[in-house]
């Protein structure tokens, strides 16, 4: 009994010796400070094992992963996705990314707003026009909600076809796009139909068996879409399909009154090289020759800049004019609000700052229309951007639009351009690429001393440019200042410049009184 007492003290002391030695090997075979492979791989990285071949992924392929998670984008109901299809997307680390599944007839079984978990293991990742997840069967899929609220992102053409693994696959939102060719009258929307927006284009892709395929097809949309890469490629690199008929809105400009007239709105000045950083502090001010209620007749305004390294078209002249996009040009839409008869207004970045960060707010005058433009695509054309003016070298644009529907050929109703002298990135006489100008003050489409077509600034006597403004950081606002016969509706003395030093205390009656602005006379 006693041996058995001492034996079994022994044993008392052992056990937990051994189950402290157990935890130690444990603690050196799991490393969890290092952290375990985790079961899901985001789409972001799924998408990025593909490099141009079929995949099959194995465990060593996707770092021990096992399954992806996302919303389902697409809409079998309403008969306007590739049969068998389910599209998915993910929201993970401020970034959207998409997939398709192959799925065969349960596609259907899967609605818009599902959050579903797929299994991955030994699928295979092809190619056909789209990248998509092949060998993927209803017993992979797990559902686990139902009617979560899908986003989209606003974009464009330009920034679509510049990185196409961003938006395949996921909800997008295209602002200004063009039907080319124009629409015939009874045409609908079934079939492929290009989309110009800005000097890009993408394909509105409605199949035949969508619930809203026979609808008429508008002249210029903004649509809400899912994007595929085009099995057409030589026709555009991606098809945008609506889910819903609601996603295709007809934004085509209503009908102008014949009485509206000659330059109804003029430039007067602007802000583009503001003290301290520029973004979403450059601002252009404008004044009415007559009312304008802007939710009746729409107007737009389009800021360009010419770096020889500013894409699209780098070194070139800009490849659809004021309508390129990209960092090449960029609108804002004037569709809200009104002005009266000698009113000035304002358009530009979201601060409605007089110069700069810190200084004086004048968010209480009339602005018709600001975007922050460094996280924001502006409005249907151009992509977000730290600046949208240059305050240095090659000259920059500023053009003025009746309605938002600005394509190549569109003419401004008044043009600002100012800085260097360079032409490379400006004109192709030649080839007729370029800013279009119409008759102001300062431009004629036609040469008045050989009668000659002159459609673009700085072709034949269209050279006229304000010079940049020196030195820069200052705050300078640049003040237009001629005088508008609002009658004739024509400039009794040209437009001048006058660069207006301010500090971070001006107000804004410094830029809308006093001598050197834009005169109006009857």
């Amino acid at each position: 009994m006693k041996k058995f007492n001492k034996l079994f003290s022994k044993l008392k002391l052992a056990i937990p010796l051994l189950a402290l030695i157990y935890v130690f090997q444990s603690c050196e075979k799991h490393d969890y400070a290092a952290g375990s492979p985790s079961p899901y791989i985001s789409l972001e990285y799924l998408r990025a094992v593909y490099k141009g071949q079929d995949i099959q992924l194995t465990e060593d392929k996707v770092s021990s992963a096992k399954e992806i998670t996302g919303l389902v984008i697409s809409n079998h109901q309403n008969g306007n996705v590739p049969e068998g299809l389910i599209l998915m997307q993910q929201y993970k680390n401020a970034q959207f990314r998409g997939i398709a599944i192959k799925v065969g007839s349960i596609a259907t079984n899967y609605l818009p707003g599902d959050s579903i978990v797929v299994n991955i293991e030994n699928k295979t990742l092809k190619k056909d026009g789209y990248l998509y997840l092949d060998g993927v069967t209803e017993s992979d899929i797990q559902k686990i909600s139902s009617s979560n609220q899908l986003h989209s992102r606003r974009t464009n053409a330009n920034a679509i076809n510049s990185r196409p693994d961003v938006f395949e696959s996921t909800l997008v939102s295209i602002l200004g796009c063009e039907v080319f060719p124009k629409p015939t009258e009874g045409e609908t929307l079934e079939g492929g139909k290009l989309l110009l927006n800005g000097a890009d284009t993408v394909t509105l892709r409605t199949l035949p068996t969508a619930d809203f395929a026979q609808e008429k097809l508008p002249r210029n949309i903004e649509i809400v879409g899912v994007l595929l890469g085009s099995k057409a490629p030589a026709t555009t690199k991606f098809d945008i399909l609506p889910l819903f008929y609601s996603n295709i809105r007809d934004i085509s400009d209503p009908e102008i009154p014949g009485n509206l007239g000659a330059m109804p709105l003029i430039i007067t000045g602007f802000v583009n090289d503001p003290n301290g950083g520029d973004g979403n502090y450059e601002y252009i001010q404008l004044r009415a020759n007559t009312d304008i209620d802007f939710t009746e007749i729409p107007f737009s305004l389009i800021l360009g800049t010419n770096a020889g390294a500013a894409t699209p078209n780098p070194g070139a002249p800009p490849a659809a004019g004021w309508a390129t996009g990209g960092g090449r040009t960029y609108k804002f839409n004037l569709t809200e609000g009104k002005v009266s008869k000698g009113e000035f207004f304002y358009v530009g970045g979201s601060q409605k700052r007089i110069n700069g960060p810190n200084s004086t707010s004048i968010s209480a005058a009339n602005w018709i229309r600001t975007i922050a433009y460094t996280t924001t695509a502006g409005d249907g054309i151009g992509n977000a951007s730290s600046g949208l003016l240059p305050n240095s070298g090659n000259a920059g644009a500023i053009g003025l639009f009746v309605g938002t529907n600005v394509g190549e050929q569109t003419v401004p109703i008044d043009a600002v351009f100012f800085g260097g002298t360079g032409t490379a990135t400006i004109v192709d006489s030649i080839g007729i690429k370029g800013y279009r100008i119409g008759n102001n003050d300062h431009y004629n489409v036609t040469n008045q001393t050989t009668g000659e077509a002159q459609p673009l600034f700085s072709m034949g006597t269209n050279q006229y440019r304000i010079p940049h403004s020196t030195p820069t950081d200052v705050g300078f606002f640049v003040k237009l200042g001629g005088v508008f016969n609002t009658t004739t509706r024509k400039w009794t003395t040209p437009r001048n410049y006058v660069f207006h030093t301010m500090t971070k205390s001006s107000v804004i009656s410094e830029l809308e009184t006093g001598e050197n602005i834009t005169v109006l006379e009857d």
